[in-house]
């Protein structure tokens, strides 16, 4: 048997499907939550106050009462279920009105000034009250390139009446309704929110240094520490015996000397983009991340790239040794771990049991200067 506050509960749980149906032009109602029946191990009196608690209850429910005969109790006057005649009367009971109101108020600016997005409305709209803050800004800029489909500038360049940054702190509802809105004219092949929508995309930039100043000589480069975009680092006819993919700037900063080395910082995308090297099939690649869901999902990515890849510091061992170390991290729900080996599944079984984070600069700068000479060491016999 549920309680009052049971019954407010299941009630809730249905106002998503209630704000759906509404923007869909259907009804649910009336809306009926059934009472259950208690349990002959129930304390009487504690069912009787609770039945009186909901009769008394002043809310725009509807209760149904019944007849029933208990071996326990006898006969006794159970509700059956309760009862709401309208979606104003779910609404006032659970106290949202006024969300109903600007809910209302948000599809009908919607269907006016942007028709297209019908479809996402009447099957999403249970998310119009989280994005009520920023509704009209949004539909504004479904307008926009629903009118200018190919914009062929940086999102901050838009002409749009919104903040400058809005598009980019906005960009996952965004690809949900102008994916709606634009239909055959995304571009489908486009691997970021830019190339999907014709924005203009800054080139990504790799840093890398190298470890060994001969190697430097031997690639006849002019700097130890440089920044090029990705698209000039897959160009290079590079012999590079070893490559050292550090996410860390901090740590691809304190790296030893190595030699036949290069060091790369994967941060951000950079890691992602490699693979486009092709140089890099011939090099004995290791890659160092962060003992999260995201590192081990990079590790995966390039493992499935470039299969010779191997890590450092990110296996089972690891995580016993330094876990002591791991803050609240982030789940990655976008993350493929379909290239790891056993025990580097197993550290990251451990660290997805409390979304942990392992950073790579908590870990002794003595261990990681073993760790990566180990690994080279190993690799060179």
């Amino acid at each position: 048997m549920r309680s009052p506050q049971e019954v407010l509960a299941a009630a809730r749980s249905k106002w998503p499907a209630v704000l759906r149906a509404e923007a869909a032009r259907e009804s649910m109602f009336p809306l009926a939550i059934p009472f259950g029946r208690p349990p002959t191990t129930s304390d009487f009196a504690a069912i009787r106050a609770d039945l009186a608690s909901l009769a008394a209850a002043k809310h725009g429910w509807q209760i149904e009462w019944e007849e029933i005969d208990t071996r326990k109790w006898g006969k006794q006057r159970w509700p059956r279920r309760v009862s709401f005649a309208s979606t104003e009367d779910l609404a006032e009971t659970l106290q949202f009105m006024e969300q109903l109101t600007l809910f209302r108020e948000a599809l009908v600016f919607a269907r006016s000034a942007c028709p297209k997005l019908e479809p996402w409305l009447r099957s999403r709209a249970h998310r119009i009250p989280e994005l009520l803050p920023d509704w009209k800004d949004l539909i504004c800029v479904c307008t926009f390139f629903d009118a200018n489909p190919y914009p062929n500038c940086f999102p901050r360049q838009l002409p749009i009446p919104v903040g400058t940054k809005f598009i980019e702190e906005h960009a996952g509802i965004l690809a949900e309704l102008l994916t709606l809105v634009l239909g055959d004219r995304v571009n489908t092949k486009g691997l970021c929110f830019e190339e999907r929508f014709h924005l203009r995309l800054e080139t990504a930039q790799v840093r890398f240094r190298f470890l060994d100043a001969s190697l430097r000589d031997q690639s006849r480069w002019p700097v130890m520490d440089c920044t090029i975009s990705i698209h000039e680092l897959a160009s290079l006819s590079w012999r590079i015996p070893r490559v050292l993919v550090v996410e860390n700037k901090a740590v691809f900063l304190c790296l030893p000397d190595v030699p036949n080395t290069l060091a790369i910082l994967g941060s951000g995308k950079a890691a992602a983009l490699l693979p486009s090297c092709s140089w890099l099939q011939e090099s004995d690649v290791v890659y160092w991340g962060d003992c999260d869901e995201a590192g081990f999902g990079i590790l995966s990515s390039l493992r499935g790239s470039l299969p010779r890849v191997r890590s450092i510091l990110m296996d089972d061992q690891t995580w016993r040794c330094w876990s002591r170390f791991a803050v609240p991290g982030k789940s990655d729900p976008v993350a493929r771990f379909d290239h790891l080996t056993a025990s580097e599944a197993e550290a990251l079984t451990s660290v997805a049991a409390g979304s942990w984070m392992l950073e790579q600069e908590r870990i002794p700068l003595q261990d990681v200067e073993r760790a990566i000479m180990q690994a080279f060491d190993r690799a060179s016999r």
